[in-house]
C-alpha cells in the first residue's frame, strides 16, 4: 500500500514537472513575437473639467507581431486615439509604429511597425474554436511596465455578444483567470500549442488589479474582422448622435456624428475636421460638444449605427482618384468637404 501511495506521489509530481516545462518552452518559442508599446495620445477630459483643452498623455500597451511586414495586433483602447507610437522588440530594437485600422466596437486594431528585426519570427494565429474551456493558457505582456511577464491560468468561459448590425460578426471574448493587468492590453493569449487564441481587452475589477476575470478578443472574431478588410483608419474619434441628443444641441437633423477629437497628421486632421472642447456628462458618458458634426459622407446619411458601419465596406473599396463628399455642421452652418483618395 505504501509502495502504491509513493508511486502515485512520484507520478503527480513528474506530470507537474513536465507541465511546468512545456510553460519554459513555450515562453521561450513564442516571447520574442510580443512586442510592448509605449503609447501618446490624446488625453480624455479629467473629471470635472468643462473647458477642454487638448493634450496628451503616455500609456503603456501591448501587441502581437503576426506578419513579416510588421502587422501587429493590438486593443483598440492602447492605439485609437494615437498620436505617436514606440513600438519596443525583445532584442531591444525600438521602432515607430502607425495605425492600420481600428475596430473600438470590438476593442481591436492593427498597427505597422515601420521596421521588424531579421531574428524576430511573427506569432501564429490559431484555429477558429482552437480553445477548449478548462485548458491551461499563458499571457506575456508588460503589466505595470514589468517587460515581458508570463502568467499561467485557464480559459474559463467563452461569452458571446450580439451580431453587430450591418455586419455577420458576432464578437466573442474568451475570459481566463490568467493574471491580467495594466500594460497587459492588446498582449496575445496563447494555448500550450504557442497559437494565439486572443488579444487581451479588458478586466473585471473592482481594485484595478487584477481579480480573475481577464477577457480577451477570440481568434474567431480577429480571423472575421481582418477577412472584412478594415477600412484605413482616417483619424476620427466619433459620438455617435440619437434623436434626443441631437434635439438638445439643436442639431436639425437629429442624427449625425459628433467629433470628439481628431488625431494630427490623419485624414480627418488633413480635412480640416475639429473636435469639442465642452465636457458634459450623458448618463455615465462623456462627450465632448462644439465639434463638428458629420451628417452625411458620400451620400450615406449617419443616421444610426448601421449606416455609420456601412461606410467601412465603402471606405476598403474606394481607389485612387475617387472623390468622397463630407457633409458636416460646424456651429450650426452646414458645410462640405471633398476628399480626392490618394
Amino acid at each position: 500500500m505504501f509502495r502504491i501511495f509513493c508511486v502515485g506521489i512520484l507520478a503527480i509530481f513528474s506530470l507537474s514537472a513536465l507541465a511546468d516545462d512545456s510553460v519554459k518552452q513555450l515562453f521561450k518559442k513564442v516571447n520574442d513575437g510580443v512586442v510592448e508599446l509605449h503609447v501618446t495620445s490624446i488625453a480624455s477630459p479629467k473629471p470635472g473639467q468643462v473647458t477642454y483643452k487638448e493634450t496628451t498623455s503616455k500609456s503603456l500597451g501591448s501587441g502581437a507581431l503576426i506578419s513579416n511586414e510588421g502587422n501587429i495586433l493590438t486593443a483598440a483602447h492602447v492605439v485609437g486615439k494615437a498620436t505617436n507610437i514606440e513600438v519596443i522588440f525583445t532584442d531591444g530594437t525600438k521602432t515607430s509604429g502607425h495605425v492600420l485600422w481600428v475596430d473600438n466596437l470590438i476593442d481591436l486594431a492593427m498597427i505597422r511597425a515601420r521596421k521588424v528585426p531579421s531574428n524576430i519570427k511573427p506569432l501564429k494565429l490559431a484555429d477558429d474554436g482552437g480553445y477548449t474551456i478548462g485548458e491551461q493558457v499563458i499571457a506575456i505582456g508588460a503589466p505595470y511596465g514589468v517587460s515581458h511577464s508570463l502568467s499561467v491560468g485557464y480559459l474559463s468561459g467563452v461569452r458571446d455578444r450580439e451580431l453587430i448590425p450591418g455586419t455577420d460578426i458576432a464578437p466573442r471574448l474568451l475570459q481566463t483567470d490568467a493574471s491580467i493587468n495594466q500594460g497587459n492590453s492588446g498582449g496575445p493569449l496563447f494555448n500550450l500549442d504557442g497559437d494565439i487564441i486572443g488579444i487581451v481587452s479588458h478586466i473585471l475589477s473592482k481594485s484595478g488589479g487584477s481579480n480573475g476575470l481577464g477577457f480577451v478578443v477570440s481568434v474567431d472574431t480577429i480571423k472575421q474582422v481582418i477577412a472584412s478588410e478594415p477600412s484605413a483608419f482616417i483619424g476620427l474619434i466619433p459620438h455617435l448622435l440619437n434623436e434626443m441628443e441631437s434635439k438638445a444641441i439643436n442639431n436639425q437633423y437629429g442624427y449625425g456624428m459628433l467629433i470628439q477629437h481628431v488625431v494630427p497628421a490623419t485624414l480627418a486632421d488633413k480635412l480640416g475636421f475639429q473636435g469639442g472642447y465642452l465636457n458634459v456628462m450623458i448618463g455615465r458618458t462623456p462627450v465632448l460638444l462644439g465639434g463638428d458634426i458629420i451628417i452625411e459622407v458620400d451620400g450615406v446619411k449617419l443616421k444610426n449605427l448601421k449606416s455609420a458601419l456601412s461606410l467601412r465596406e465603402r471606405f476598403s473599396k474606394y481607389k485612387k482618384g475617387d472623390k468622397v463628399k463630407f457633409v458636416y455642421l460646424r456651429n450650426g452652418v452646414k458645410k462640405d468637404v471633398t476628399w480626392t483618395v490618394d
